[in-house]
């Protein structure tokens, strides 16, 4: 059959009821995802529709003709009567490939998210350093990702929707707005870590260390201690109190040690290896960073879970 340029075979979404072998010429097939089409070219020798065939599912592309070709439709039917002739093994067989190529296809896609996360957090991160501002158009968020790491508009939509999962941003029709702007970098440099040292980031703390946070955060907000400045100070009695409904009473100067030692809180008096837990007068913290860091230790794992 003898396809005019321009013309089109078929459309996405269309029951399937052939087989087409490009015999010369080119063909295009666009796939509609969210709001970019997917394209792929068809040339001589080349297969269109055998997955909708044999899995009985609808077309996967709109088919047209990019110049005059000629095509070759097997009509399902047709194909079926000859199958019948073929050993039951064989129909089970194609039928197991149909599915193998599918699962190879959905797996090479959630690669690419994956690797497509970096490139996302690293735009919101260019974008919050040099507008300030808290959101983004989702076209032009999904325009630079195909440019910056030739990811698709379906890709990136997926990618945004399971960081909304994570309450990292909001999708607002055509705005994406992040929900808390320090969190974005945080990730970013965690990931970027990880990557570079294959090794996980210092941000990322071990439970013990993110219980004893926690205790810190929930000392300030249960007994109304205010913010002020950049540093926050908790008695040690009413630190300790919290740590035995917190931490369950688990709280040493084992396991507050690392967190003095690394600068994420400071005791008064001054920490040293010599240090008790009762000679220690109050603990004080960066209240709005300990808080954002809680944040980056709840999301990290959940996003490999996400995206695996």
């Amino acid at each position: 059959m003898l396809v005019k340029e321009g013309e089109y075979l078929f459309l996405e979404g269309d029951k399937a009821s052939s087989l087409v072998i490009v015999k010369s010429g080119m063909l295009v097939g666009t796939s509609k995802q969210f709001r970019k089409s997917k394209f792929q070219n068809f040339g001589p020798g080349s297969l269109i529709g055998e997955f909708s065939i044999l899995e009985s599912r609808p077309r996967e592309y709109t088919v047209r003709a990019a110049e005059n070709s000629e095509v070759l439709f097997i009509e399902q039917k047709d194909l079926m009567r000859e199958l019948e002739h073929k050993p039951g093994w064989f129909r089970s067989t194609l039928s197991f490939l149909a599915s193998h190529c599918h699962t190879a296809e959905e797996n090479s896609r959630k690669m690419r998210i994956v690797q497509a996360l970096p490139a996302l957090l690293f735009l919101f991160k260019n974008h919050l350093d040099v507008s300030g501002s808290d959101n983004i158009t989702l076209a032009l968020l999904q325009q630079k990702m195909l440019v910056l790491d030739n990811v698709d508009y379906a890709d990136t939509e997926k990618l945004l929707q399971i960081l909304e999962g994570l309450e990292m941003l909001r999708i607002e029709g055509d705005l994406v707005r992040v929900s808390n702007l320090q969190i974005v970098p945080m990730l970013y440099d965690a990931l970027q870590f990880r990557a570079l040292n294959k090794q996980v980031s210092p941000d990322i703390l071990p439970i013990t260390d993110q219980l004893v946070l926690t205790t810190f955060v929930k000392a300030v907000r249960e007994n109304g201690i205010s913010i002020r400045g950049t540093r926050t100070t908790v008695s040690a009695d009413l630190f300790i109190a919290q740590a035995k409904k917190t931490m369950f009473g688990s709280l040493t100067m084992r396991t507050l040690a690392p967190l003095l030692q690394n600068g994420m809180l400071e005791a008064e008096p001054a920490y040293s290896e010599a240090t008790t837990l009762e000679a220690i007068e109050s603990i004080s913290g960066d209240f709005e960073h300990i808080l954002d860091l809680l944040e980056l230790n709840r999301i990290f794992p959940l996003l490999d879970k996400k995206l695996v």
